[in-house]
């Protein structure tokens, strides 16, 4: 490839790293670093077999680059600075090291803006009106910020042995819906301790950048990117007054485990009523002449999926009067809602986890693919709890478990060669894994598909005989389970308007479906002598017309 080959793709690097850049100038760079990368390549001996893709993954690591170190170098204050600071323009007051250092401190708390005219001040020794003019604002809000700033770092540091920093705890992120291009918003939280305190800082009620900075002992020029990454993300709102606050609910695990005993004892209490229909409808399906067909596993398994559906369905009935809420397109391309469990540091969590025995994880999940060999449309529904399962059995393939489970199983399911498949060698290689978990099995050197398989209209029988126990159980207890959970619903902080009312009733429910299935199970009335791991999953198929 020659110079001039590169060159043919200015227009297009420049179309890139305009819509990721915010001048001009910035892109015209970006896209001058990516060509010159090239032809230092190229002079190296390099070969660029696709140039069009090498040159556009270039440039997007470039400008990665340059925000990772952009974001990694905020200004703050060095504390081994000499300092000096004035009450007025006119009038200086010279402070021992001592006090600079607490100074520094309290200079560092302050948000960008305010910070950013004080540091100009009094370390670069800039006027107002240099100020003024670098910053593009008015002379006269120069000096308001430079007495605000003055005021706050006063306050700050008469309060400043009174507080004592916030302890970090820990924040698991769930959502419902689809995520986003990037993995929002489970990605802005993942491995990040400051962003996870930042958000149970910022429930109760709007916080500032410097209330916020103090709490959590960290600069404020560390915290600021992050706080622009949440509310870029959705997870946070910025005020017109430069307060932020979390915007989704956050459960506080103590708070979760309340309901843990209540939903027990009202599950025990109507057991033998619940059971009964879940068993009438257990054997109508057995019934069936497709079910009649499968192995012991799948049948077992099917079971498994439709009572846990059964449940899962009745306990939305003491919402039923509800609206259920529509998935907001989010700037990320997702659609989707967020919820979190906050635990508080030093909190023992052992009673809590020993209650996530009776949790179902992620509700009932979809996944969906389309035209796949001859077939028009697959879905994959299923269920993860810790009875003979495994809870998140993608395990660190989450990314490629969602994207690829259904080729996978459909390829298995369909005879179709894997190596004529677009699946990743190492998804493929998470076929062990599988066969472990349930989903897979395995007989003479070849693997097939070890959970239930139906076409639309048997899954469509089985869901009429879920729908009717649902119907009967809702005819039995559903105006006493309404008034339970009524009464066990989670009340907001008054500013937080953006949770649909549905969302304060999830840990009103969180134990109950399980309840019931373990106590059936402690009873040898459900999966009994099973001793294999059986995941409630359906695999449901539509052909092509």
């Amino acid at each position: 490839m020659t110079n001039d080959n590169i060159r043919c793709y200015y227009d297009d690097l420049m179309r890139l790293a305009i819509s990721k850049c915010h001048s001009q100038s910035d892109a015209e760079d970006l896209v001058g670093d990516t060509m010159l990368a090239a032809l230092a390549y190229i002079r190296k001996g390099g070969r660029i077999e696709h140039p069009k893709s090498w040159l556009a993954n270039t440039l997007c690591h470039k400008h990665s680059d340059a925000l990772r170190k952009k974001y990694r170098t905020p200004v703050t204050v060095c504390f081994d600075e000499g300092f000096e600071i004035a009450q007025e323009e006119d009038e200086e007051e010279y402070l021992t090291s001592e006090e600079a250092a607490n100074v520094r401190k309290e200079l560092n708390h302050l948000g960008f803006l305010t910070r950013e005219v004080l540091i100009r001040h009094y370390f670069g020794k800039q006027s107002v009106a240099d100020i003024a003019e670098g910053l593009a604002i008015p002379e006269g809000t120069v000096k308001s910020r430079l007495s605000a700033g003055r005021s706050q770092m006063k306050k700050g540091l008469e309060t400043m042995e009174k507080k004592e920093n916030h302890l970090p705890g820990q924040l698991n992120l769930s959502f419902g819906g689809t995520d986003g291009l990037k993995g929002e918003p489970m990605s802005l939280v993942e491995d990040d301790l400051i962003a996870q305190n930042l958000l149970i800082l910022a429930y109760e009620k709007p916080i500032s950048i410097t209330e916020l900075s103090k709490a959590i002992g960290i600069p404020s020029a560390y915290i600021e990117p992050i706080l622009k990454k949440l509310a870029d993300g959705e997870l946070m709102v910025q005020t017109e007054s430069g307060r932020v606050y979390t915007d989704f609910i956050i459960n506080k695990a103590q708070d979760i485990l309340k309901t843990f005993d209540l939903q027990k004892n009202f599950a025990h209490r109507h057991f033998n009523e619940i059971w009964g229909i879940l068993k009438k409808m257990s054997d109508t399906i057995f019934k069936m002449p497709f079910v009649q067909a499968m192995g012991k596993k799948e049948r077992t398994k099917l079971d498994r999926y439709a009572v846990l559906k059964a449940l899962q369905d009745f306990q939305h009935v003491g919402t039923g009067r509800i609206e259920r809420p529509k998935f907001p397109k989010r700037k990320d391309g997702g659609r989707w809602f967020a919820q979190a469990i906050a635990f508080d540091a030093g909190y023992n969590a052992k009673e809590y986890m020993e209650a996530s025995e009776y949790c179902i994880h992620g509700g009932h999940r979809t996944s969906e693919a389309v035209s796949v060999g001859r077939t028009k449309r697959i879905r994959l529904y299923e269920f993860d709890t810790t009875l003979w399962d495994s809870p998140h059995r993608f395990g660190e393939a989450y990314t490629l478990y969602f994207k690829y489970i259904i080729p996978l199983l459909w390829h298995l399911y369909d005879g179709i060669p894997l190596e004529n498949s677009d699946i990743p060698n190492e998804f493929i290689s998470y076929i062990p894994t599988l066969e472990t978990l349930g989903v897979i099995g395995h007989t003479e050197n070849k693997a097939y598909v070890n959970i239930p398989v139906l076409t639309v209209s048997e899954y469509r029988e089985v869901i009429e005989a879920i729908k009717k126990a649902t119907e009967e159980l809702e005819s039995a207890i559903g105006e006493e389970f309404a008034s339970f959970i009524t009464s066990l619903k989670t009340s907001l902080p008054k500013h937080l308007t953006s949770v649909p009312e549905l969302f304060q009733y999830i840990e009103a429910t969180t134990y109950f479906v399980m309840s019931i299935v373990r106590e059936a199970y402690d009873k040898g009335l459900h999966l009994k002598g099973v001793d294999f791991c059986c995941p409630p999953m359906v695999l449901v198929w539509e052909g092509k017309e």
